[in-house]
């Protein structure tokens, strides 16, 4: 499983890939933050108008996608992700804006390769199918957020065709599934009890998290890292708590929270936070 490719904690992980370096949730990221050093990459999961999965963050294409100046598209401005189709959805640029925004700064400083820069232009938004496919090639270990979808009818089957996918894709042995909506956790452990679970919370912690995360069936906890402090990282570790914080970007606080036993670290910045591991 996840924790047993992964067993002494200390671990870097790639937020959404290494989007400081590439357009997030594309596979050029994936694969830059496998090559960089990262220990498991970060990854969002939501379903299309037909019905397939892609891994894409945002409700809306409009930051990460050319899809503001694709004519055809005008008219369905903001463009949530949910009401177009797949084939609408490869279709789209999702690379040239990271080129032209350098959002980061990294390019600027010289910390792109320019090949990498030619790879960005005609990035596609990938499909799970792919993510699931680089993941089993690479044995490179993920972490998969299933991204809330309780706006839509009949939600919860997005967790048993996620599900299916991973068994297809014979990658349960490296799969981590987190959550904002934890009823889709409950679901994940009902339906595959084999794969271990993430609880993601964002503006608080629930109350009495030991007891929380067990009758959830979570090994692991995500929270925001604005709400955790040390005492609590060492409370949890102390009782065998995965803790993970995202998004660490700050290597100080990154490596004061491994140190009170953070179990990983998930970052924007995996490239530099293995440098600051590796010298220490």
């Amino acid at each position: 499983m996840f924790f047993d490719h992964l067993q002494n904690g200390g671990y870097v992980g790639a937020h959404r890939g290494a989007r400081s370096l590439a357009p997030e949730n594309t596979m050029l990221a994936a694969e830059l933050g496998m090559v960089l050093g990262a220990d498991f990459w970060e990854m969002d999961v939501q379903r299309t108008a037909d019905g397939k999965l892609v891994v894409f963050h945002d409700d809306d294409l409009g930051r990460t996608t050319d899809v503001s100046a694709r004519p055809e598209f005008c008219e369905r401005a903001p463009w949530p992700v949910h009401r177009f189709t797949l084939e609408e959805l490869r279709s789209l640029d999702a690379g040239s804006w990271f080129a032209a925004q350098d959002p980061y700064g990294t390019i600027a400083r010289g910390e792109v390769r320019e090949a990498d820069l030619g790879r960005m232009r005609g990035q596609r938004i990938p499909t799970l199918e792919e993510a699931l496919a680089f993941t089993r090639r690479n044995d490179f270990p993920m972490n998969l957020e299933i991204k809330d979808l309780s706006y839509a009818p009949g939600d919860l089957s997005i967790v048993s065709q996620v599900l299916r996918q991973i068994r297809e894709a014979k990658a349960e042995d490296l799969i981590l599934i987190s959550s904002f909506n934890h009823d889709y956790l409950a679901e994940v452990r009902r339906l595959a009890p084999e794969i271990p679970l993430a609880a993601l919370v964002e503006e608080r912690h629930p109350e009495d998290i030991e007891r929380y995360l067990a009758d959830l069936g979570a090994v692991g906890y995500h929270p925001d890292e604005a709400i955790l402090d040390e005492a609590l990282v060492r409370r949890l570790a102390g009782v065998g708590i995965h803790v993970s914080p995202y998004t660490v970007n700050h290597m100080d606080r990154a490596l004061s929270l491994l140190d009170a036993g953070c179990f990983g670290i998930i970052t924007d910045y995996p490239q530099t936070l293995r440098r600051r591991l590796t010298v220490r």
